[in-house]
C-alpha cells in the first residue's frame, strides 16, 4: 500500500512537457529548449530589424484579409494579433511607451514596378543627406526615375519611427516599430508634440494610448491610421521596476543606431495602403 502511494505521489509530480511551454513573441518555445544554450545568433545580433505594427487595410494581402479585418492591428512579420477593430465604434486601443525614436529617410519605387525592383531604392538616418530636403518639399519629392521613358516617378518620403513596448498587454516585453509617414506623418508629429509636453520625462517613462481611426481621404480611398493619445484609464508613467528596463533597452537602441544595426522594417508599408488615397502630408 506504502509503495502504491509513493508511486502516485511520484507520478503527480512528474511534468506533462509536452504542454509546459512559454510564450516568446506569440510563438511557443517547447520545455525542452528553455534551459539550453542559446547558439548560431552571433551575426544575426548584427542586424536589429523589431516587428513591425501593421494596420490591417482593405488593400492588404487577400491571404491576411481572410483571418483579419479593416482596421485590426497586428504585428509583423509573424501576424501577431495586437487589437482587433470592434464592429460597433469602429475603433480600438492599445497602451505603448515609446522607448527610442529617430527618423529615416527613404526613396521608393512606384507600386507599378512591384515584382520588378525593391520597393525602396534608397534609405538613409543621415539627416545631412541629399534626399531629405526633397523629402521635406511637396515640390521635389516625386522625380521621374533615371534611365526611364515612361515617365514613372519615386517618391523621397521622411519616416518617424518610434521603437515602442506595448504595455497592459500580453505581448508585453517584444520591442516593435510604430512607423509614421506620407498621410500618417502628422500623425507621428503629434505624438512627438506629446511626448515634449511629459517635461522633465525621459521618453521611456511615459505612457501613452494608440486609438486606431478611420481616415475618409481626399475622395481618393480610405485608410485605417494610429492617434496617440494621453491615456484616459490608467496612469501616464510607466512603473518605477518598467523604468529601470526600459532604459536599459532605450540606451541599447540608441547604441544600435548609432552603429547602424537598427533597421526599420519598411518595406511591407508598400501593401499597406492604397498610394492614391494616403497622398504625402502637405509638411511633408
Amino acid at each position: 500500500m506504502k509503495d502504491e502511494l509513493m508511486k502516485d505521489e511520484e507520478m503527480s509530480n512528474k511534468k506533462d512537457t509536452s504542454l509546459d511551454v512559454k510564450r516568446v513573441s506569440g510563438i511557443e518555445l517547447p520545455a525542452y529548449m528553455q534551459d539550453e544554450e542559446i547558439l548560431g545568433l552571433a551575426n544575426v545580433a548584427e542586424f536589429v530589424i523589431p516587428p513591425r505594427l501593421k494596420i490591417v487595410q482593405k488593400q492588404s494581402d487577400d491571404k491576411l484579409l481572410e483571418i483579419y479585418k479593416p482596421g485590426d492591428v497586428l504585428l509583423t512579420p509573424s501576424n501577431t494579433t495586437v487589437a482587433l477593430l470592434d464592429p460597433e465604434t469602429k475603433t480600438c486601443s492599445f497602451n505603448f511607451v515609446p522607448l527610442f525614436m529617430y527618423p529615416e529617410w527613404a526613396t521608393w519605387n512606384p507600386i507599378a514596378l512591384k515584382g520588378q525592383e525593391p520597393a525602396i531604392r534608397y534609405r538613409t538616418t543621415d539627416p545631412t543627406d541629399a534626399i531629405v530636403a526633397k523629402a521635406r518639399n511637396k515640390i521635389l519629392r516625386e522625380e521621374l526615375i533615371p534611365g526611364r521613358d515612361d515617365g514613372l516617378k519615386m517618391r523621397h518620403v521622411e519616416h518617424l519611427n518610434f521603437i515602442i513596448m506595448l504595455v497592459d498587454h500580453e505581448h508585453e516585453g517584444t520591442p516593435a516599430l510604430m512607423s509614421f509617414s506620407k498621410g500618417e506623418w502628422t500623425s507621428g508629429s503629434k505624438l512627438c508634440s506629446l511626448i515634449k509636453m511629459r517635461t522633465k520625462a525621459a521618453i521611456y517613462g511615459c505612457v501613452f494610448t494608440a486609438h486606431i481611426a478611420f481616415r475618409p481621404g481626399s475622395g481618393k480611398g480610405t485608410w485605417y491610421g494610429i492617434d496617440a493619445a494621453n491615456p484616459s484609464d490608467r496612469v501616464a508613467w510607466v512603473t518605477e521596476e518598467q523604468y529601470d528596463v526600459f532604459k536599459k533597452l532605450h540606451i541599447e537602441f540608441e547604441d544600435h543606431h548609432k552603429n547602424s544595426r537598427l533597421k526599420a522594417a519598411l518595406e511591407d508599408e508598400s501593401n499597406d495602403v492604397d498610394p492614391a488615397a494616403v497622398v504625402a502630408s502637405e509638411e511633408f
